[in-house]
């Protein structure tokens, strides 16, 4: 796929001629409003593509050719700045200028919430500039939309922009914009119904990475019970079991065999308490029931882990011992097998009828 092709054609067609504008220092005016609306139109999750091709495709480069000395006598030759000056919806356009004054003057003048997703991936991204200026203009810039962004337009960038920001090198108090956007209650929402919902696409990495933010807390049971992916559904029943959630933050090498020189790389997690207090015997018991072995399996492994010995831990076991995926049996058949162990002091309070 070319740069282009990532474009709808008739937004790839108008932004050739702004740019031959631009390249001719004419006004942009009358184009302008179809290509910012076409911008705004296009997916968040395609924004690392999507930047570089408008930008060679409107002609967004560090210098513009001179004009003739008889050109600029004819009629008045407009640089990039007067443009934007005069054009305030320029700025959306150019935040994918390849000159970083242009991208620094671009967020400067961004005010207001913004309207669409992918305005607001093409925001964040420049929280990564390679520029430090933009860097600090997009910082200021998210401190002011941000908040005034509605959750829907959040929600919908984030899901993307969480696959990629654990490579983002560059930004460092940069990250608090959206860390603090993260942890917005209605943004949690909205990303807990996202991930509800979704029946493809890699759900579950995004469900691990959401998990750094308490934001998500309260829609953990809802996860557990409700959500079309599998994978999901059992890591929101782990992580209530477990009363703490996890994410990877990179890998560390683990020894095999010291003598030989024998290691593997494994991943590295980090951890956070749950702020709420669930009924995780409820949650445990329904996922013992779930139609998915992935599910079940999950509800099984908890028991293990946290409730083995104990009187319900045997009679769940008793009910799946029988079930027709073999690591489901597997499992059920190692509870039953540790019969009459004593629970540990942890063990004791973690499974409980209800009341």
């Amino acid at each position: 796929m070319t740069k282009s092709d990532i474009l709808p054609p008739d937004l790839q067609e108008l932004l050739v001629i702004i740019g031959e504008r631009l390249n001719s220092g004419q006004s942009v005016e009358a184009q302008l409003p179809s290509a910012v609306a076409g911008i705004s139109s296009l997916p968040a999750a395609t924004i690392s593509q999507s930047a570089p091709a408008i930008a060679t495709a409107a002609k967004l480069y560090h210098r513009r050719p001179e004009p003739a000395w008889l050109g600029r006598l004819l009629r008045p030759h407009l640089t990039d700045k007067q443009q934007l000056l005069k054009l305030p919806d320029l700025r959306y356009l150019f935040l994918f200028h390849c000159d970083g004054r242009m991208r620094e003057a671009a967020l400067k003048r961004t005010t207001g919430g913004l309207q669409s997703s992918f305005l607001f991936a093409a925001v964040a991204i420049r929280l990564n500039d390679w520029a430090e200026p933009v860097r600090a203009a997009a910082f200021a810039c998210a401190k002011r939309c941000f908040p005034l962004t509605s959750a829907e337009v959040i929600a919908n960038a984030v899901t993307s922009l969480l696959l990629h920001q654990d490579s983002w090198g560059r930004w460092g108090v940069e990250r608090e914009a959206m860390e603090t956007t993260l942890a917005r209650p209605d943004v949690a929402e909205q990303l807990a119904n996202i991930l509800c919902e979704a029946q493809t696409g890699p759900t579950s990495r995004i469900f691990r990475l959401v998990l750094k933010n308490g934001s998500i807390d309260p829609h953990l049971p809802r996860l557990a019970a409700s959500a079309q992916q599998p994978w999901v559904r059992a890591m929101a029943v782990k992580v209530i079991a477990d009363g703490r959630a996890g994410w990877q933050v990179g890998w560390e090498w683990k020894w095999i065999d010291k003598s030989m020189g024998k290691r593997v790389q494994e991943p590295k997690f980090n951890f956070r308490d749950l702020q709420f207090a669930f009924d995780k015997a409820a949650v445990v018991r329904a996922a013992a029931s779930d139609g998915s072995a992935i599910v079940r399996r999950a509800a099984l492994a908890a028991v293990i882990q946290h409730w083995r010995g104990s009187r319900e831990a045997e009679e769940l076991a008793s009910t799946l011992i029988a079930d027709p995926s073999p690591s489901v049996r597997e499992r059920a058949a190692f509870i039953l097998s540790r019969k009459g162990e004593p629970a540990t002091p942890r063990d004791a309070v973690g499974i409980q009828p209800s009341q």
